[in-house]
């Protein structure tokens, strides 16, 4: 019994980061004209796919979720934007991968 949950808890742990991960990829991809440097505005539809994600997703484990390259292919304010518009915004002083949400 110990082990099953053991196994249990380690699958849960694993199929929940794993889901953070899939969050943050689909929002990279639906949000790209909006979050990406040099491009677009942070200003998505509420009924774009992009705000769908966002309001599904927990924002802020997605800000610590972005790697060196995400942050070299994004501007972290824009997310942040995206998140207020979207209904889903990071809290005020929220630490997003260095970036310092006002």
């Amino acid at each position: 019994m110990c082990i099953m949950l053991v196994i249990f808890a380690i699958f849960s742990s694993t199929s929940s980061a794993y889901q953070v991960l899939a969050v943050k990829d689909d929002i990279m991809v639906h949000c790209r004209f909006y979050i990406f440097k040099n491009i677009g505005s942070p200003f998505p539809p509420s009924s774009s796919a992009c705000c769908q994600d966002v309001r599904g997703a927990n924002v802020v484990n997605v800000c610590h979720d972005f790697t060196d390259q995400d942050k070299a292919k994004i501007d972290l304010w824009k997310w942040a934007a995206v998140t207020r518009v979207c209904g889903n915004a990071l809290p005020v002083g929220t630490n997003c991968a260095g970036y310092i949400v006002h």
